[in-house]
């Protein structure tokens, strides 16, 4: 029998080192996930499994990136990554923000910014008939 190679696939981030965001919030989390261009996950992480102790309220808090983002620091120092692109899967507050503020913080560009909403497949739903 043949054994067959494996080969280890390298993320792509291009020639200019860029790296995607994707930003998600729950109801009692918020998950930041790091990706190259082919949006193949580097890294993904959560303010559940970052050293935030506590309740719901403390893993909600936007300080709460700052933690996440100092982690994250590493990962793009590791593949130097100089820009990134950030994907929000919820709309834009106070969670972006922070985001932004702390990439600024560490020297990261931000390249753009998208929002990818969900939205229902069959629409919105539809007023009540006022009964006279």
């Amino acid at each position: 029998m043949k054994k067959k190679l494996i080969v280890k696939q390298h993320y792509r981030f291009g020639k200019f080192h860029k790296a995607r965001l994707h930003l998600r919030k729950s109801y009692s989390n918020i998950f930041l996930t790091m990706t190259d261009l082919r949006n193949q996950v580097v890294i993904c992480k959560s303010t559940g499994n970052s050293e935030i102790v506590g309740n719901k309220r403390k893993k909600k808090s936007p300080h709460s990136l700052e933690n996440m983002v100092e982690f994250l620091k590493l990962f793009l120092k590791l593949y130097s990554i100089q820009t990134v692109q950030i994907w929000l899967k919820m709309r834009k507050n106070v969670y972006y923000h922070y985001l932004l503020k702390e990439l600024n913080y560490y020297g990261i560009k931000v390249s753009g910014i998208f929002v990818r909403k969900s939205v229902a497949f069959n629409g919105v739903r539809k007023k009540k008939i006022r009964r006279v």
